[in-house]
């Protein structure tokens, strides 16, 4: 089973390609065999026929040991005994000469031409003295560690993993390695190595490394192209082709198809399809522009009563038009067949809103609302009409009510002080005298008060006043006229 190294990607699958690298391995594992193939996904790694490191000499081992000082065996003493020879050199005075001989000659001896007479005295004498035995120091031998050893490894090779230059993996491994490193992006080409190195190689040189590389292929799913037909112009239609990349878009002929445009996508060296179409097609449509008929808006004439007393207030009937591209439009009155140029005020009548394709020949009203009369040129329609009946308002005046008054009346007394006005009884106005004047032409002997009755609260004067009244800038007025003659004369 392989081994999953971890990455910072995610995962898909499509194959990619293979790569081998040369054998990798000691001498004796000359078919060792390194490989690599990445898909659009993941990275797989194979390594085989590796070896794994032997044991190379011995641990330690066994020299002299400087520091040993072996036995010494005991020496026995070699003695003989000496004997002690004398000669006389000279008789007067007597002199004698001795020596000592290494072994017993007998009484006399003869040497060097002289006769020696033995003493009598003897000696030891030691040729070799005798020494003791003495014990070893130490062993002869020791082990020290080998220089030259080293111990066996089982996993001696090591392999190292790198995607888009960043280092993935670095493992160690014996005869053989096996993983799967999840590359990421899916929808991308990735660079990704392999280097391999073993503790030895085929030819003897040690710690040779090799190295795999290669681009993963990348999985992607073809943008669909737009399909653009416009109306009115026969075999426009076209694909409008993305940019996508690993994809190639050929749009096939359709000159003999009955209209039929068909694109084909295909996947560029290194890049495969996910599941999903890889072609389409459309069919072309001559289909006439569709117009939209205006957007009309009737506001009926109409009459807002006034905010207190009076007449109402007349808003004249409107038209409001929404005029789309393409469409000729004219407002006529049918009284006269005048074209109507400001519709936002129309007088009582009836009227016609005509709407007409500007381009007859590619266009046409392929919605009508309720309401409007079509009119059809080759079965399309070209026109379309609105009839709209303007009517007068009803009249909303709101009267003002009327006042309620009496004429006034004068006390008169003697003299000018004592006269008195006295206002009638009212509702809705008030009372005021405006003016006195004395000897008024033609009322010589009297003293003119001008009466005065202004209406409030919206009220208005009656038709008829009382008395002697008339009216004067929607005022009631009555000229009074009491005598100025003195009291001595009225008593008289």
């Amino acid at each position: 089973m392989k081994k999953l190294i971890a990455s910072a990607a995610a995962t898909a699958m499509l194959a990619g390609g293979l790569v081998a690298l040369a054998a990798v391995a000691p001498a004796a594992a000359e078919t060792a065999a390194s490989a690599a193939s990445a898909t659009c996904e993941v990275l797989s790694v194979d390594l085989a026929g590796y070896a794994e490191r032997p044991v190379v000499g011995e641990p330690q081992l066994e020299v002299a040991n400087p520091a040993y000082v072996p036995a010494v065996p005991a020496v026995a003493e070699v003695s003989h005994v000496d004997v002690e020879y004398q000669t006389i050199v000279k008789l007067f005075p007597l002199r004698v000469e001795k020596r000592w001989a290494h072994k017993d000659s007998g009484a006399t001896v003869i040497y060097d031409w002289r006769l020696w007479f033995a003493t009598g005295k003897t000696a030891k004498h030691v040729d070799v003295a005798a020494v003791p035995a003495k014990p070893a120091v130490g062993e002869p031998t020791m082990l020290v560690d080998n220089p030259d050893f080293v111990a066996a490894d089982a996993v001696p090779n090591t392999v190292t993993v790198t995607v888009d230059g960043t280092e993935v993996s670095n493992e160690a491994f014996g005869t053989g390695f096996a993983a799967d490193v999840p590359l990421g992006d899916r929808g991308v080409r990735h660079a990704w190595s392999v280097e391999v190195t073993a503790w030895n190689d085929a030819d003897g040189s040690a710690g040779l490394t090799r190295t795999i590389e290669g681009l993963s292929t990348a999985c992607i799913t073809p943008v669909a192209p737009t399909w653009v037909d416009e109306c009115g112009v026969a075999n426009n239609g076209h694909w409008v082709v993305p940019e996508v990349v690993g994809a190639t878009y050929r749009v096939t002929d359709h000159s003999t198809l009955n209209g039929k445009v068909g694109i084909v996508a295909t996947a560029n060296d290194g890049y495969v399809f996910d599941a999903g179409r890889v072609q389409w097609t459309r069919t072309q449509d001559d289909a006439r522009c569709g117009k939209a008929v205006p957007a009309v808006v009737f506001m009926p004439e109409v009459c807002t009563p006034p905010a207190g007393y009076g007449l109402g207030t007349i808003t004249p009937a409107s038209l409001q038009i929404a005029n789309p591209d393409g469409v000729k439009l004219l407002v006529k009155r049918k009284s006269d067949g005048a074209a109507i140029t400001d519709p936002s005020s129309l007088a009582p009548g009836h009227y016609d809103v005509i709407a007409t394709v500007k381009n007859e020949a590619a266009d046409a009203f392929t919605s009508v609302p309720a309401g409007w009369t079509t009119f059809v040129k080759d079965g399309h329609v070209f026109k379309v009409a609105l009839g709209i009946d303007v009517v007068a308002a009803e009249p909303c005046d709101d009267p003002a009510p009327v006042a309620q008054v009496a004429a006034p009346t004068v006390i008169d007394q003697c003299g000018v002080d004592a006269d008195t006005v006295v206002y009638g009884e009212s509702v809705g106005g008030t009372w005021k005298v405006a003016s006195r004047v004395t000897d008024a032409p033609g009322h010589e002997g009297t003293v003119r008060h001008r009466v005065v009755f202004t209406p409030t609260d919206g009220h208005v004067l009656p038709a008829e006043l009382p008395g002697d009244g008339f009216v004067v800038d929607g005022k009631a007025v009555w000229l009074l006229y009491p005598s100025t003659a003195p009291c001595e004369a009225a008593a008289a």
